[in-house]
């Protein structure tokens, strides 16, 4: 028998988040979703995850990848950061420090514009993840796909004190 494919139309945002939070694994293993429509300072998050190392991942959720949608993030990632004990006590599974700030994922119905890839190029301060998402029948069976569009992964942290220092003196 030959498979069938129809494209799904999803009408609402809450639709969305609920299609993303049953599908999470499918973005990548061990990442599981903590909370939904969170007010993070002054910005509105649509999904809290924490990935397989334990990190927090602050996700927003659209149809089309928009400026709004990266100046929301944007604001509460930078309230995350500030405040860091507040996180901590919200979510004390999660590993979050000044190190290992959270991560931010797009999860957006249509390929990002260039230019909106390019922005988030230029935020080196943290791991990002850009996903296109397509909702599917197969066989008369609902399912959501996920596409990588761009992953950009901060380099390690480098000690910055002297060569000698933090190792133990024999």
């Amino acid at each position: 028998m030959k498979p069938t494919f129809r494209k799904l139309e999803v009408q609402d945002i809450g639709d969305l988040q609920q299609l993303v939070a049953d599908n999470v694994e499918g973005i990548e293993p061990g990442l599981t979703v903590i909370d939904s429509r969170v007010l993070l300072g002054q910005a509105a998050i649509d999904l809290i995850g924490i990935d397989a190392k334990g990190s927090l991942v602050l996700m927003v959720l659209g149809d089309a990848a928009e400026e709004e949608m990266l100046l929301r993030v944007m604001d509460a990632y930078s309230w995350c950061v500030e405040y860091l004990d507040t996180i901590r006590r919200l979510y004390p599974m999660a590993h979050v420090s000044s190190s290992q700030p959270p991560r931010i994922l797009f999860i957006v119905g249509r390929r990002p514009t260039d230019a909106f890839v390019r922005r988030i190029k230029q935020l080196s301060s943290t791991e990002i993840d850009c996903f296109k998402w397509c909702h599917l029948e197969v066989n008369g069976v609902s399912a959501l796909y996920f596409d990588p569009v761009e992953r950009l992964r901060r380099a390690p942290a480098v000690f910055a004190g002297r060569p000698d220092e933090g190792r133990e003196r024999g």
